[in-house]
């Protein structure tokens, strides 16, 4: 039957005679009569029976279910005039038989009497069937494409039948008349309603390219405006933010980046010149922000495409344009998108692209023009000697050479814009930002920490290590590490593997200070660089561990050379010189699969067969070819790991091969099968970790099914575990059905697996404070059994990261529950260690960092997937918790301008300053009383690239509708204590006191009850019984606290709290005292605070595109003639 078959027609109406007759007949008690109509020779009184008949299906169907042949006979009929109408009744019929295959069949067949714009449940039924068997008609038509184009299947086909039918010519025409009435849904989705999502939905599912196409381009969404929903525009935009999440088909989710970029690259043109009908009627600026989309967009479809080339003339596109600062506006907008996206060798080939690439330096210049900060000079003072005596030259070399060098101000205005966006593409300047608002919003309870350490018995050194992280984590990436140096004889004591961990967690707190790592860490690393000996192998492994900490996912060519030199130096002579120098290369280098030197050495360490060495070999070479599926690197790995008898090589040699084939999905389906198979638990272990970064994030179903197969069956608890924890992986973009999934394995009864279940959700569910997953842990946080009660705690402090009571009322009380295990000394020592760890996660970055898998935009990011695998390996190696740092995100709405506008920055500036204060108030900004000037002498050498990136004081956005403290810092230790003594108590009454209290009283009744004229008498005779009230109430004050002088206290402490600094002033607000508060910039807004973000009207700064409102916000400034009054400055 062909689609144009089916349309919507109104129900004709019975024939006239017999059947008008029956048709208007009363309600009969039984079918029987007019189902014997059916076996007349007459054929009208057979259609009198089936116009009848259809009046009573939906009450006697069950009686007609016994006629379904003679029915059925009469639709076959090619003679009889009614045979579509046979064919309804039938279609009607096995649907109240629930057989709804073949109700869809016979409804196919019935012509006009289907009405698809009825809204029966029939018809609705019928419709989802058919839009089912669309879609499995689509799955199995595409699997001889994906195999075409040399594809591997998806673990889903064993869902698909693929034998063919028997009558082909049956199955033809119904498949065309499915797919008939799906086109006509789709037409009423796109054309006459607000559902073209759904009909995008159903185009996904169904592997439908062509439909997708159509779907974008239908008249309605080219009519529409671009900034409305249902656009074309706003439809491309969705498809691209719900592309990795909707579409389980990695060949498949290629094919509609593809067509979405040609897509952008038509629509560039005609939105861009403003020639289209539908943005006629926008304003410049409206037609700047859907421009700006458009190539916002167009590049993220390109940087998934890998063309770093095409990039490359957009961003240099932007910049030549001379239309003000919108075109570099929207560049620098765009190039922190691709940051977030977290791809490095992207990155590297934008920056070394001829377009962008930096000038070339003056032949006497030491140093790489306009970028020297962003590579070569990360090593910073050199510890050694010698080597300080080469920075004492250089430094001459630099005074000599500075006449030489270009003038900044002669730079053209094309270098000064170039210079500006490879800072951002480089990572610098993102780095530099983060830094600075983590530093500047630093809410890190030093209280608790010094709580924690008179808490622990000092002989035991695991929890001695677990303070020392639990102060890692709450500083991480702060740079403050004033409770180490405070207690420098206290960490003294931690002696060997400690003390490398110890001193790699100075890496964590000052992590992205890559330029100052060398300086920082002078005091743990080796004096001479060409000496193996060593007085603290440990400290100096650590150090190495901790540079690459530093430098992690931002490449420095000079710390990768210094770690590549020690590991040489350090031969086979210290496992922690080696251990620090291989996970150092694999962070500094992560994703560079092209470096093969680097490739070699860590593969000559792994060959040495040396546990402990061999082990971070075998992990540096996964951080260094992450996600490069390399062949033969993999077949090295696991014979290597066949051929080993070290458990700790061969468990790391699978851990590698999973980070190797991160999102590589369909295509690491071989490998995975031949390592779930393997008779090696360790080699299964692998197996599970290889499932959860090649299915990071995709919700598949053939996945899940093998975990929850391998988290019930296998025969080892290892690899059940990790099959439980890799869940967390794989749905981590869909946390409600993993929930439902670890509701059940929360229960078994295997330990191992309620452990994998309180990470996974870990995983998942980091920040978000969800009640049913704090639901969840809680049980397993009183759990019988020691590792499992660590495993809960380390997932609660995941899941209440940034979470106030307000917000989650659980949360106070598990804070309350980790304070008092940790001091608990009848408490296993596992139980304790994990509530440390988890006191140092939900304080995490001075309370302004979550760790979560996704960037603002919803991209899955590359580094957390990555810290998450390896720190949840802390099963067996407790240094590899730091990993989780990699893993931590600043909660953080930071705009940025590059405004021209002079900023007060300098102490020459000051008269200007004063000059231009009415002016600026007259405009509505008043300057904020903040040490600018200090910020700018410290910061002006760090980037000498940066001229214009400012953060400005000015602008502010509200938080309007939040509940009050619901997005507020958790209050400190000292503040909890301080209210805690305010609060009014019960007064403990002795009986002596009371005793006093009645005499007292009926005193008093008697004065009032006695006679006008005995006053004075009166008077003096209750002058003593006077002094005798003011001792009792004395005594009753020593006896028990007053309530009176209590809230007199309370009152003046009200008074003090009116006195404090107006930043205190802003927290009290931040914690919703008010309907609309004002939060000014930077400032923190976590995930859920989102929805209640809004931009103030009339504001000086405007962000470039108004929809952002997390992470990096480029503003355009529309006075740039008056001053901007900063926060910050990187310059």
């Amino acid at each position: 039957m062909s689609a144009g078959a089916v349309t919507a027609q109104p129900l004709p109406s019975p024939k006239a005679g017999l059947g008008a007759a029956m048709a208007f007949a009363p309600p009969a008690s039984s079918a029987a009569g007019v189902l014997a109509l059916l076996h007349e020779r007459d054929s009208a009184l057979q259609a009198a029976s089936l116009h009848r008949l259809l009046q009573m299906i939906d009450v006697w169907w069950t009686e007609i279910a016994d006629y379904l042949a003679d029915i059925e006979a009469l639709y076959e009929d090619e003679s009889f005039a009614e045979r579509q109408l046979a064919g309804f009744i039938a279609s009607r019929v096995y649907f109240h038989l629930e057989e709804y295959g073949e109700a869809l069949k016979f409804a196919l067949g019935s012509g006009n009497w289907f009405d698809i714009t009825q809204k029966s449940l029939y018809v609705q039924r019928m419709l989802a069937e058919c839009v089912d068997t669309f879609i499995r008609n689509g799955q199995r038509a595409f699997v001889p494409q994906q195999l075409a184009a040399g594809r591997q299947v998806s673990v889903q086909l064993p869902e698909i039948d693929m034998e063919e039918d028997q009558d082909a010519a049956a199955s033809a025409a119904l498949n065309d008349a499915v797919e008939g009435v799906v086109r006509r849904l789709l037409e009423v989705c796109t054309e006459h309603g607000e559902g073209a999502s759904y009909a995008l939905g159903i185009a996904f599912d169904a592997r439908r390219l062509d439909l997708v196409e159509s779907i974008l381009n239908s008249p309605r969404a080219i009519a529409l405006p671009p900034t409305q929903p249902n656009s074309k525009c706003q439809l491309m935009l969705y498809c691209l933010d719900h592309v990795q999440t909707l579409i389980s088909s990695k060949y498949f989710r290629s094919q509609i980046i593809s067509l979405l970029t040609a897509e952008f690259e038509k629509c560039l043109p005609v939105y861009a010149s403003g020639d289209a009908e539908s943005t006629q009627k926008l304003s410049a600026e409206e037609q700047a922000e859907v421009r700006g989309l458009l190539f916002s967009g167009l590049c993220r479809c390109l940087v998934e495409q890998d063309a770093s080339g095409r990039v490359a003339e957009i961003l240099h596109q932007l910049l030549q344009e001379s239309s003000g600062a919108e075109g570099l506006l929207m560049a620098s907008q765009i190039a922190f998108d691709i940051l977030q996206m977290e791809n490095q060798s992207f990155q590297q080939a934008l920056l070394d692209h001829p377009l962008l690439r930096a000038p070339e330096a003056p032949a006497g210049d030491p140093e790489n023009s306009g970028e020297s900060g962003e590579r070569s000079t990360a090593n910073g003072d050199a510890p050694a000697p010698d080597a300080e005596k080469k920075e004492e030259n250089k430094e001459e070399k630099k005074e000599e050479t500075k006449a030489e060098k270009k003038d900044p101000e002669e730079e053209t205005e094309a270098e000064k814009k170039k210079k500006l966006l490879r800072s951002i593409l480089s990572g610098e300047a993102q780095t530099a930002f983060s830094n600075q608002f983590l530093q500047r919003e630093n809410h890190t309870d030093l209280m608790l920490l010094d709580l924690y350490k008179r808490s622990i018995d000092t002989r035991s050194s695991l929890l001695h290590h677990g303070v020392v992280l639990s102060h890692m984590l709450m500083q991480a990436g702060t740079s403050c590490d004033v409770f180490l140096r405070c207690n420098l004889d206290w960490m003294a004591r931690a002696n060997n593997w400690a003390r490398f961990s110890a001193t790699a967690s100075l890496g964590v707190i000052h992590k992205g200070h890559v330029r100052d790592s060398m300086k920082l860490l002078r005091t743990y690393l080796p004096a001479s660089a060409s000496s193996a000996a060593s007085s603290s192998p440990y400290s100096e492994g650590g150090a190495f561990y901790a540079l690459g900490l530093i430098s992690a996912n931002q490449p420095s060519t000079s710390v990768r050379d210094y770690l590549l030199e020690q590991l040489q130096v350090a031969g086979t002579a210290s496992e922690p010189k080696q251990q620090g120098c291989c996970l150092g290369l694999g962070l500094v280098c992560m994703g560079n699969a092209e470096d093969s030197e680097v490739y070699e050495a860590l593969k000559q360490v792994l060959f040495l067969d040396s546990a402990v060495a061999g082990e971070a070999a075998a992990l540096g070479v996964g951080l260094l070819l992450l996600g490069s599926s390399n062949a033969a690197a993999v077949d090295e790995l696991l014979a290597y790991a066949q051929d080993t008898q070290h458990e700790k090589i061969r468990r790391a040699c699978g851990i590698a091969v999973a980070l190797l084939m991160f999102k590589k999905e369909q295509e690491a389906d071989a490998l995975i099968d031949q390592l779930c198979k393997d008779s090696d638990a360790l080699i299964r272990y692998g197996g599970m970790f290889t499932i959860a970064m090649a299915y990071c994030a995709t919700a598949n179903s053939g996945a899940i099914r093998r975990l929850l197969h391998v988290s019930v069956s296998d025969v080892s608890d290892d690899v059940r575990r990790a099959a439980v924890i890799a869940l967390g992986f794989v749905l981590c973009g869909d946390r409600q059905q993993l929930a439902q999934i670890l509701k059940i394995l929360s229960g078994s009864f295997n330990p191992h697996v309620r452990y994998g279940a309180a990470l996974a959700l870990a995983v998942a569910c980091a920040g978000t404070g969800q009640k049913e997953v704090v639901d969840l842990l809680l049980p397993l946080s009183s759990d019988s059994t020691d590792f499992v009660r660590q495993g809960a705690f380390i997932g609660l402090g995941f899941v209440l990261q940034q979470v106030p009571d307000a917000a989650c009322s659980e949360a106070g009380a598990v804070r309350q529950q980790l304070q008092r295990v940790i001091a608990d000394k009848h408490e296993d020592v596992m139980a304790r260690f994990g509530a440390l760890l988890a006191s140092g996660l939900i304080d995490a970055g001075g309370r302004n960092v979550v760790a979560s898998m996704f960037s603002a935009s919803g991209v899955l990011r590359q580094e957390a997937a990555v810290g998450f695998c390896l720190a949840f390996q802390l099963w067996y190696w407790y240094p590899l918790i730091h990993m989780v740092a990699l893993s931590f995100s600043p909660s953080a709405l930071i705009g940025v301008t590059i405004s021209s506008a002079p900023a007060l920055k300098k102490k020459e500036e000051k008269a200007a300053e004063k000059k231009d204060e009415k002016a600026t108030d007259q405009k509505g900004e008043k300057p904020t009383e903040t040490s600018e000037s200090s910020d700018v002498e410290k910061y002006e050498p760090y980037l000498e690239g940066m001229t214009k990136l400012r953060v400005p004081a000015g602008w502010k956005v509200a938080c309007v509708g939040a509940k009050k403290g619901l997005f507020a810092y958790v209050p400190s230790l000292a503040s909890l204590e301080k209210k805690e003594g305010k609060k009014q108590t019960m007064k403990a009454v002795l009986s002596t006191t009371a005793k006093r209290n009645r005499q007292q009283k009926k005193k008093e009744n008697e004065k009032k009850d006695a006679p006008e004229t005995a006053k004075n008498e009166a008077m003096d005779v209750d002058e003593e019984p006077a002094k005798e009230t003011e001792v009792t109430k004395n005594e009753a004050d020593a006896s028990a606290m007053d309530v009176d002088s209590e809230e007199k206290s309370e009152g003046r402490s009200k008074t003090e709290k009116g006195e404090k600094s107006e930043k205190e002033g802003e927290e009290e607000n931040k914690d919703g005292t008010g309907k609309e508060v004002e939060l000014k910039n930077p400032c923190r807004v976590l995930p859920q605070q989102l929805q209640c973000i809004q931009l103030l009207p009339n504001s000086r700064y405007q962000p470039i595109f108004p929809g952002r409102k997390a992470g990096f916000v480029l503003l355009r400034d529309t006075m740039s003639e008056i001053y901007i009054y900063i926060i910050y400055i990187i310059c």
